[in-house]
């Protein structure tokens, strides 16, 4: 029933399906479908609910073990957010919240910015562990999951409309260069080492040495 609402409302959107288009497509009666969900909003909002767990649980593969290189663990994100969006799926729902996404939402039949609340929460946990380890600059968690995520927003968005740009074509590429370029900004200060002849100064072994 998911996956044939959901080719509905990538290829009708979903104003233009009903349940009884739905039930049809699966080869039910519509007092069916009523089994399962009580109406299309409901349909519909699990199609979300779904998504947004296994968006979740790629997250997770990734962020939940120790970071030993903060830049690798940003191009990890990227490349899974990017690989990921070219899945049919992923593409279908896409273009449901880019055709109907703001009608939905003015509708009051769709909040994205309290659905997507875990994933952006745990965005920025990611970006405030960067910060702690000193991978990242100090800065608001918030902002940097922001300002790293919007050119992978831009990025499935022209591959949607099939613009025809070579960044495109390799998304590993695209995710690379994304990163540098980020890291350019937010990346932190190499921490100074102190000269030799101060850090012999100050050492405890040379302090006594002068006391003597």
């Amino acid at each position: 029933m998911l996956d044939a609402a959901l080719d509905l409302f990538s290829q009708r959107g979903y104003f233009g399906t009903s349940l009884r288009d739905v039930a049809a497509a699966v080869g039910v009666r519509e007092s069916a479908l009523y089994n399962y969900f009580p109406s299309k909003d409901a349909l519909f909002d699990a199609l979300i609910s779904a998504h947004q767990h296994e968006k979740l649980e790629r997250l997770a593969s990734i962020v939940d073990s120790p970071i030993t290189d903060g830049r690798h663990l940003l191009e990890q994100l990227a490349v899974s957010s990017l690989e990921a969006s070219i899945e049919p799926r992923e593409q279908k729902l896409f273009r449901i919240l880019m055709s109907d996404g703001i009608r939905l939402a003015s509708a009051g039949k769709l909040n994205l910015f309290e659905r997507m609340g875990q994933d952006r929460e745990r965005m920025a946990q990611v970006m405030h562990r960067l910060m702690d380890e000193g991978w990242l600059r100090r800065g608001d968690p918030l902002v940097l999951y922001i300002a790293f995520i919007s050119p992978l927003v831009i990025w499935r968005q022209l591959r949607a409309i099939n613009a025809d740009m070579p960044m495109l074509e390799d998304p590993r590429r695209f995710a690379r260069q994304h990163v540098d370029q980020f890291m350019l900004g937010a990346a932190a200060p190499p921490r100074k080492a102190l000269p030799r002849a101060r850090a012999r100064a100050s050492s405890p072994t040379n302090k006594t040495s002068r006391r003597s």
